[in-house]
């Protein structure tokens, strides 16, 4: 299960580079930046936090602790704005 999931009524377009998530059910339009855009699929397409930040390490150059600072944020925000759906939880 991919680390962040989009709600049902959340299309996301990264078309050049710049995302757009739009939610078609509240008329709610999001634009990311480039940064933002990798970071979101790669949250979209891995596992867990690590496998993501492998990811984006060979595509962004920041340290490891800002991409896991980065995705965690963007993540916090699109749970906000209900694009979203709220992180998934590990049992112990």
């Amino acid at each position: 299960m991919p680390l962040l999931q989009l709600t049902d009524r959340t299309v996301f377009d990264p078309a050049d580079g710049a995302g757009i998530l739009l939610d078609g059910a509240e008329g709610v339009y999001f634009e990311l930046n480039p940064v933002a855009t990798l970071m979101l699929d790669a949250a979209l397409r891995h596992d867990t936090l690590d496998d993501a930040v492998r990811h984006l390490a060979g595509r962004i150059d920041a340290p490891d602790d800002v991409l896991r600072e980065g995705i965690t944020a963007l993540t916090d925000q699109l749970t906000e704005h209900h694009l979203a759906a709220p992180p998934r939880t590990t049992a112990p």
